[in-house]
């Protein structure tokens, strides 16, 4: 298990490092921020194709078969990215980097539902996640102090990929090959959605923002604060990342002791209100840390941060105990294609709403795409009970 979480959170330092460095690098070009998300909703349409394919994919290959050919397709493309530098050009390579992560993530988050008990489950899912959140963290500071022009993050990207293969070998004895399903895919994916909307639509919202936030959150801030304040705005990132490791833990105890799905609404209010108070106080990361604003701001990142996490963490729980085998699968699967729909809107949302209104954009896009999924949840929760 030990093996598997640092191989999955080891890789998730590409992801981090790899969406602020290339929206910064389209700029650097001259691209504008509408441009910016479409090159990046690539990336998520590579994640939406896989996944839809994972029932059959994943069963057939097995778990640690399909995570290391998400390896190399991952290697590959980071390889690809600083050589073939180019706006239509890296929008196939990012589509590959989105398959390659998709079969990671599809089959990883599987394996390890599949093979805990559903009593622990929270607390696993919440470790899962904290060493996860601490590779997301590793991103943000590479990438603030390295030149997007450059061959250098990619190569760091690259180093995390080997580093992750080495961690995954020795979760080959673990390995679980699942029968395929008799249903066709698109049933399947079909009745795992209807059995538990609520929780896989969270999946669409989380990726709306977080697709947003690791494409916009850094030029949001330089936007605002003036360019000078670069490193800020990676701060911004990496403070979120590095909060929702200390939450994950409690989130997923607290997932074993109360309502999953009252648990889950609340992290989506918490969320909400972040991003409501975000605006509010981002001038305040002109003045020292010290301040009272400025400590008001960083610890609203570090709640935003935090819920993200518990959305994650509640979410790929609550999935764990209501499937299990290829269903499991499924569900993953139908998870990861919502989370790359939401990737895929996100920053198109976000960049459009900043070309359209100027940085207020930002904030904006994903506080409707908050509201409207909590509202929903909310509404469909009162009903079951």
């Amino acid at each position: 298990m030990i093996a598997l979480i640092a191989a999955l959170a080891v890789v998730s330092i590409t992801s981090s490092l790899n969406w602020p460095i290339l929206a910064e690098a389209l700029r650097n070009q001259g691209y504008i921020e509408s441009m910016i998300g479409i090159n990046a909703a690539a990336q998520f349409a590579g994640i939406i194709v896989v996944a839809l394919a994972a029932p059959r994919i994943i069963p057939a290959l097995g778990f640690f078969k399909a995570i290391l050919l998400g390896l190399v397709i991952v290697a590959v493309t980071l390889i690809a990215l600083p050589t073939f530098r180019g706006f239509e050009t890296w929008l196939v390579i990012r589509f590959l980097l989105g398959v390659g992560n998709s079969l990671l993530f599809t089959a990883g988050d599987t394996w390890i539902n599949q093979i805990v008990e559903d009593r622990v489950r929270g607390r696993w899912m919440g470790i899962y996640v904290t060493v996860g959140m601490a590779g997301w963290a590793v991103g943000p500071v590479l990438g603030a102090y390295l030149d997007p022009d450059t061959f250098w993050p990619f190569l760091w990207g690259l180093v995390a990929v080997v580093i992750a293969a080495c961690f995954l070998l020795p979760a080959r004895k673990l390995d679980i090959r699942l029968s395929v399903g008799e249903q066709g895919i698109a049933l399947g994916l079909a009745t795992v959605f209807l059995a538990a909307p609520t929780v896989l639509l969270s999946s669409a919202m989380f990726g709306i923002v977080e697709g947003a936030m690791q494409s916009f959150a850094h030029l949001y801030t330089m936007d605002v604060l003036g360019a000078q304040f670069r490193q800020t705005g990676y701060a911004v990132i990496w403070v979120g990342a590095v909060a929702a490791i200390f939450f994950q833990y409690p989130i997923g105890w607290l997932a074993d002791k109360f309502n999953r799905h009252w648990l889950l609404i609340l992290c989506v209010l918490i969320l909400m209100l972040c991003i409501l108070l975000f605006p509010l106080l981002i001038t305040s990361g002109r003045e020292a840390w010290w301040q009272p604003q400025t400590l008001a701001l960083w610890t609203v990142v570090s709640i935003w941060g935090g819920a993200m996490g518990g959305i994650f963490t509640v979410g790929i729980t609550l999935l764990g105990q209501r499937f299990r085998g290829v269903e499991l699968v499924s569900a993953n699967a139908v998870f990861s294609v919502l989370f790359g729909i939401g990737g895929l809107l996100g920053p198109f949302l976000a960049g459009t709403a900043m070309t359209a209104i100027g940085p207020a954009g930002f904030p904006l896009s994903l506080l409707g795409a908050v509201v409207l999924y909590a509202l929903f949840a909310i509404y469909r929760q009162l009903a079951r009970n």
